[in-house]
């Protein structure tokens, strides 16, 4: 833990000290006090204060700029989230700051979407459409029409789960906390590339279709399914 978030974490500690949680009037008034004393001579805000974040391996290779599948779905679940996201090159992970539980549920998802990802391109690899594609470059373009399909479907599936829960102005304050923790960061634009194969293209949407998805977060067994709506 870095001397910021420590003194972070003090600052929580100290909001959270209120009459109802059993401190005495003067003893709320006093961390109230302290707590704001702190906010302003470290450059805190209440924003800032109540974000949490969490962290995803970032296991891909990276030896260009280029954006990847990889990058596209972890922005569509930091969007669904409420989050913002920071790929950081240097640590070989992937930062998601947003309102508790945001960060902690776009880390899971993002883990658990990789995984069927790859997974289901493996057995992508061992159809024919795959194999009888004699040249490394068309199996390539092949399998990236095959992942872009299955993100595309994700995708939309996450739409469709978080709906009732999608905040603007929380993703807002989200991307705002992120600036300050990390302020020197260089924007990604997330480029589309063009489909060659639709048919490896369809088998990537129908893929998509059969991921399950259970919340994870807090332990709780609780179901959080994406179902297929197709």
């Amino acid at each position: 833990m870095t001397p910021r978030e420590r003194l972070r974490s003090k600052i929580a500690a100290l909001q959270a000290k209120t009459e109802a949680s059993g401190c005495t009037e003067a003893e709320a008034m006093a961390a109230a006090a302290l707590a704001a004393r702190l906010m302003a001579e470290h450059d805190f805000d209440q924003a800032e204060i109540e974000m949490t974040e969490a962290t995803a391996a970032d296991n891909s290779t990276r030896t260009t700029n280029r954006t990847t599948w990889r990058d596209k779905l972890s922005a569509a679940i930091a969007y669904y989230t409420n989050c913002a996201m920071l790929i950081r090159c240097d640590r070989g992970d992937i930062l998601f700051v947003g309102r508790e539980p945001g960060p902690d549920i776009a880390a899971y998802l993002r883990d658990v979407c990789f995984r069927a990802v790859d997974r289901a391109l493996r057995e992508f690899k061992t159809t024919p459409f795959y194999t009888r594609r004699r040249k490394l470059s068309t199996r390539r373009t092949a399998a990236a029409d095959f992942v872009d399909g299955m993100v595309l479907r994700l995708t939309v599936r996450l739409a469709e789960l978080f709906k009732p829960v999608r905040n603007e102005s929380a993703r807002q304050e989200a991307k705002q906390a992120l600036a300050k923790r990390e302020p020197n960061t260089v924007p990604v634009v997330l480029k589309d590339r063009k489909e060659r194969y639709a048919g490896a293209g369809s088998a990537g949407w129908r893929a998509g279709a059969d991921v399950g998805l259970h919340h994870g977060v807090g332990g709780s067994a609780a179901p959080f399914a994406i179902e297929d709506r197709s």
